[in-house]
């Protein structure tokens, strides 16, 4: 779910929200590695129909909006090239400045996280390449970009003549590190170079830090991690820092735990491993266990910071003008010590048990994604402990947080529902792109007060597109809507109450029914979603097991696909979180077993390249059931697309089940309906949810 980065249309664009601060923070992150001079302001607002209180949380709405005209909008290429040949020029002039034949761009910032500001979006920046995941290496006479099967298409056709394409996973293919290495061995016997990699210790795992340090010593290449400087941020220069990023508190009544209640249970947890510290540099975490939350980077309110937790004290590190003197006091009501955000530098060489519960011990907790850099500075004589105690703790969702979870997905799944119906009058009338989709569907989620923003950029793809996973519309890249083809809508939105992330893919029908094909797939994979929403599992049930079950069904006649079949949720932070999720294997969002009051995802898919994409995503929590074993509460009410299941495939029981779910969606969503007298959208749920016989 990541969100492209392309040539911005000034004409074609204008503001959806009311936020003064919208063109800087929203608009120069998503088309950050190009140079860009912004033009037209415009805004519109639309009005509440909730009436719900905001509690002075930050405003969080990013989205865009474009012109419909029909003589303005055609479609183009799927993703645009960048010419990367000046910026690696200039960077190899720094390279050569540092005796370095090569130099490692990773995509995450200092905290690892997933989605980054528009400083931290380096890799985009020297590659044009523009999905979430990857990572790029240059040497002073080559270049490679790496990424997984979710954005092979994407990166074969943003990246130019200067570099070479790692398919992960594929045979055949090396990995970067491989890769990397053996073309430093080459330059160094053939061209005479030094053969030093240069990184950003601050940007890599402490796992990829010593991979790094124990390949390059087998090759007899050093590994240079203490540049004063990161060489991407030499050669395109300092970043300003716009927008609103202050932090404002999370009140209670949306976290259902104190902080104090909070910061108790970590130090429990942190006594089972004998540890007197705890140095975290999640922001997610850190803006669970303060209940806090921030705007620092698109789509997730979070905010930079690190924090150590001892046995009888709590730092934080932040920038302190975020902090308005209501937060301040809060922290100081917390006893909490704030430092300034680079102190952490400083403090961890030094750092020392002053602890008289754990006097004994000489080992710290670490994050399972800590960075290279916190590694190293943590003096030798400590043992280190790697556990995301926070991640675990959040994973798990108290009553008020799961009631909170229920709210918001009704929510949500209104605003689906409505534009759902608001496409089926219009997408015969009029010609609709995928744009029009985005802004549409955007439109009536901001109908809620209680919508704080997107929790990652909309994917609308239609057709061909649809079959390109992390596909998503651009002003300088987008489709028509097609007729007869699938239409894949795949959002999600930030709530006070939750965070969402639902898909639905629907039938566009013009003149021409669905081949059986197609019904055929969508209902493999709506078979498959059904595999695990209506499963009852006992506790330490491998994740990966009930991944295999949503696969199961298209496995049986030879198709799959490539992403995991669900990923964790958080409150109001970020749309993927740890520690529980559904993949075929270990991953940093899936490591634990299901367990009740975890809230994930499940979203099986199928994709025909060049032809149709499928994908059914619906949020549930994990529960404890009548019997002992665990159970899925399904959450998100939005109903399933009739045109496309074929009965053949779906057994009696999943037919019972698939026709009690549509109508508690009709009797859950009509009330609300009712109440803004949306007569279309209650006629065309009608419909939707008739029974399947």
């Amino acid at each position: 779910m990541s969100y492209v980065q392309e040539k911005w249309s000034p004409a074609k664009e204008k503001q959806l929200i009311e936020s003064p601060d919208y063109k800087t923070s929203c608009l120069s992150t998503l088309k950050s590695f190009l140079s860009f001079s912004s033009g037209g302001s415009g805004s519109s607002n639309s009005s509440s129909e909730d009436g719900s209180d905001m509690d002075g949380t930050s405003d969080m709405r990013h989205a865009y909006s474009f012109s419909s005209n029909d003589d303005d909008v055609q479609p183009i290429r799927i993703f645009s090239q960048f010419d990367s040949t000046q910026r690696l020029k200039r960077l190899r002039t720094l390279m050569k400045l540092n005796n370095l034949t090569a130099y490692i761009i990773p995509s995450e910032d200092e905290h690892q996280s997933e989605y980054t500001s528009v400083k931290d979006q380096r890799r985009a920046y020297i590659s044009g390449f523009t999905g979430s995941a990857g990572v790029a290496i240059v040497t002073l006479h080559s270049a490679a970009l790496s990424t997984d099967s979710r954005y092979f298409l994407q990166a074969s056709e943003q990246l130019d003549g200067n570099w070479t394409l790692l398919k992960q996973g594929v045979k055949g293919y090396p990995s970067w590190m491989v890769w990397g290495i053996d073309e430093c061995v080459y330059q160094m016997d053939q061209m005479g170079e030094t053969g030093d990699i240069g990184v950003g210790p601050r940007l890599i795992t402490w796992s990829m830090g010593n991979d790094l340090i124990r390949k390059t010593h087998e090759n007899n290449i050093r590994l240079v991690n203490d540049l004063d400087k990161n060489l991407i941020d030499a050669i395109r220069g300092k970043l300003k820092d716009t927008g609103n990023h202050e932090v404002s508190i999370y009140p209670y009544k949306y976290s259902g735990m104190d902080t104090s209640d909070k910061i108790v249970r970590v130090r429990k947890m942190m006594q089972q491993e004998g540890c007197f510290a705890y140095v975290s540099n999640m922001l997610d975490s850190i803006a669970y266990l303060l209940n806090l939350r921030g705007n620092d980077i698109i789509f997730n309110p979070v905010f930079f910071c690190y924090v150590i937790i001892y046995m009888d004290e709590v730092v934080l590190y932040i920038d302190k003008k975020k902090l308005t003197a209501e937060v301040q006091t809060y922290l100081s009501d917390l006893r909490i010590d704030v430092r300034v955000y680079d102190q952490i530098w400083n403090d961890l060489p030094a750092i020392t048990n002053k602890s008289p519960e754990e006097k004994e011990s000489n080992k710290i907790c670490l994050e399972l994604n800590s960075s290279y850099s916190i590694y190293i500075n943590i003096p030798s004589t400590y043992e280190i402990v790697f556990r995301s105690i926070l991640t675990e703790l959040k994973g798990v969702k108290n009553d008020i947080e799961m009631e909170n979870l229920r709210e918001s997905q009704t929510i949500d799944s209104l605003a689906i529902v409505r534009f759902l119906s608001w496409f089926d009058a219009n997408h015969p009338k009029r010609r609709l792109n995928e744009l029009d989709v985005v802004d549409k569907l955007y439109e009536f989620r901001n109908k809620s007060l209680k919508f704080k923003g997107l929790s990652f950029e909309t994917i609308a793809a239609s057709g061909a597109n649809a079959a390109i996973v992390h596909y998503e519309p651009t002003s300088d890249n987008f489709g028509e809507i097609e007729t007869d083809n699938v239409l894949l809508l795949d959002s999600g939105g930030q709530y006070l109450e939750g965070t969402t992330d639902i898909t639905r893919t629907t039938y566009v029908y013009r003149d021409k029914k669905p081949s059986d094909e197609l019904r055929r797939s969508y209902t493999l994979v709506l078979k498959g979603h059904l595999n695990i929403a209506m499963l009852r599992f006992k506790f330490g049930t491998s994740s990966y097991y009930i991944d295999s079950l949503g696969r199961a069904p298209l496995r049986q006649y030879g198709l799959d696909y490539g992403h995991g079949t669900g990923h964790g949720i958080d409150n109001y932070i970020c749309v993927h979180a740890g520690p529980c999720g559904l993949s075929p294997s270990r991953t940093s969002y899936n490591y634990k077993p299901l367990e009740a009051g975890n809230f994930i995802s499940d979203e099986p898919g199928y994709y025909k390249a060049g032809e149709y994409g499928i994908r059914i995503e619906s949020d549930v929590l994990v529960v404890n059931g009548d019997d002992g074993r665990l159970q899925f509460e399904y959450l998100t009410m939005v109903p399933f697309c009739r045109d496309l299941i074929d009965l053949a495939y779906l057994s009696s029981e999943q037919v019972k089940w698939v026709d009690e779910y549509h109508r508690t969606v009709y009797e859950t969503l009509v009330p609300h309906l009712e109440a803004v007298d949306d007569v279309l959208a209650i006629e065309w749920l009608r419909r939707a949810t008739e029974p399947l016989r």
